[in-house]
């Protein structure tokens, strides 16, 4: 009998501790795209309490409310490195993970709910807007950046800052500024500020999310920046991700090692739930979204086969030794290549916006811009994803959103807008086709670094340069279709006299473009 009451009173402190004490977010709810045009959400804490979550509508008397049932994520676990190194890390979480996910059904479409998450004593409260209905004639709003690439480290990072052409009455960039005005983090924070502000209906992110997919902390940063103590974007509007090279990369836990990778593209696919495709074995790396008029079909470009050769776009994957069964091949006749075939023939024959987004830019003049077997290639081309374009011409597609060379370039191949928008808060990429005639791309419009010239007086910087940002995207209704506005947006350091940063604004670059839709 004592023996029972023991075991009794251990069970009750058990229950106490669990949801009196530790039952705190390790990310707050942030919510992505589902099937059949339903949103789903995740939250993640380090103890198995259930969480509960409402929605409700302005004004209404109805609410819906689910009970998540958490699940034990491994794959979200810090390596033995990382564990080791936790004294020089205070803000680590405890090495235990616990995810809800939950999918709310029976919402109205295009519709903006209340919504609160408890968990222990804390909860978390916010907005969504539910998905529009496939095909409905209105105006959507968008924001996209890449390479945000994030890491602890990038607290205290002032990336290089290449110099870039100089304006006729600029006094030119002072010698002792070699490196950007302020850090990684910074710059990534402003501008997810920047984007909250125009209140996207949902955000797109193609490619090299954090600083190594199987670095934890570096996923870490990237939920404190979008679902965390920085900024919370994504807790109001929902992400549609795509997996970049740098997600395919254990970084410090093992590098390009093949179990490495394996782990790396796991902890995306787990934090990413995502609609699926054709083949169970890929879901979560590519897939299609429909956001009223507008489609987007996202892409994995990691691996194209044969490996190691001009059809690949990275030297450092090898199917024949990956140790698993997800990485799909971009090239024709895999399934990844059937799938968008069919997903692009049904969304232009349905008279869908159709916008897509994959990480590896296929023309450009920055440094991932030669094949992979050209001398001195970086070995992680987008050329390769060429092969889609002529597919793309005939279903429509407005434009391509890439990221890969940190940069921002603009180009119009048989009417289609590719974009990299790799200038979310990481490095600084440049054009140097100047340096390397064969790196010339004879589709570009307009780049950062050569057309958004430096304006100096001294030590101060008034105009130009090369800076973190992202693109906004309109796409209006009117009496023929559609009219999508894609606006570069840049956040703007602004210094005194002596150089020195004493705010930041947004400013938009001279490359507005404009196109006209027609719809039957």
């Amino acid at each position: 009998m004592k023996k029972y009451i023991f075991k009794l009173i251990q069970l009750f402190a058990l229950l106490f501790i669990l949801t009196q004490s530790h039952a705190q977010f390790r990310i707050y709810p942030y919510w992505l795209p589902a099937e059949e045009g339903h949103l789903s959400v995740t939250w993640v804490t380090e103890l198995p309490v259930p969480g509960q979550l409402t929605i409700w509508e302005e004004g209404k008397s109805d609410t819906v409310s689910l009970l998540s049932q958490p699940r034990f994520e491994s794959g979200f676990a810090y390596s033995e490195l990382e564990e080791s190194q936790r004294d020089s890390f205070p803000d680590m979480f405890k090495n235990a993970n616990w995810k809800h996910h939950l999918i709310p059904v029976g919402l109205r479409a295009n519709t903006l709910y209340h919504y609160r998450v408890v968990q222990g004593e804390e909860s978390y409260t916010a907005t969504i807007k539910t998905m529009a209905d496939l095909g409905s004639k209105m105006e959507v709003q968008f924001a996209v950046f890449a390479d945000c690439e994030t890491d602890p480290d990038g607290r205290k990072t002032y990336r290089k800052w290449s110099v870039g052409s100089q304006a006729s009455m600029s006094s030119g960039r002072p010698d002792e500024v070699q490196t950007y005005l302020i850090t990684e983090t910074e710059g990534f924070n402003f501008n997810l500020e920047s984007m909250a502000k125009s209140q996207p209906d949902f955000y797109m992110l193609p490619g090299d999310i954090v600083q190594g997919g199987g670095y934890q902390r570096a996923w870490d940063e990237f939920f404190y920046h979008m679902a965390g103590k920085f900024n919370k974007n994504i807790t109001t509007a929902p992400l549609l991700p795509a997996i970049g090279n740098w997600e395919n990369f254990g970084a410090r836990n093992g590098g390009y090692e093949p179990q490495a990778v394996a782990k790396a593209r796991n902890k995306y696919r787990s934090y990413f739930n995502l609609p699926a495709n054709n083949n169970p074995q890929y879901k979560n790396y590519y897939y299609r979204t429909d956001y009223g008029p507008v489609t987007v079909i996202t892409l994995d470009s990691s691996n194209g086969l044969p490996d190691s050769t001009d059809f690949d776009t990275n030297i450092n994957i090898s199917a024949s030794t990956y140790p698993g069964d997800d990485l799909p091949d971009i090239n024709p006749g895999s399934d990844q290549w059937k799938w968008a075939m069919e997903e692009l023939e049904d969304a232009s024959s349905a008279g869908q916006i159709i916008f897509v987004q994959f990480h590896h830019i296929p023309y450009s003049s920055g440094g991932h811009s030669l094949p992979l077997t050209a001398y001195k290639s970086s070995g992680q081309a987008g050329i390769p994803m060429r092969a889609y374009t002529p597919a793309f011409k005939k279903y429509g597609v407005v434009a391509v959103f890439c990221g890969h060379n940190e940069s921002l370039e603009h180009s119009i191949v048989d009417g289609i807008h590719f974009w990299d928008i790799g200038i979310a808060g990481d490095g600084f990429g440049y054009s140097i086709d100047d340096i390397d005639a064969r790196r010339k791309n004879i589709y570009r419009q307009w780049v950062a670094h050569r057309d958004a010239e430096e304006m100096w007086n001294g030590q101060q910087l008034i105009s130009g340069g090369k800076h973190y940002g992202h693109l906004w995207v309109e796409v209006v209704p009117n009496s023929q279709g559609y009219d999508i506005n894609m606006t570069p947006k840049y956040i703007f350091p602004v210094t005194d006299k002596e150089g020195k940063v004493t705010m930041v604004e947004e400013r938009i670059y001279d490359h507005v473009v404009k196109v006209k839709k027609s719809m039957p």
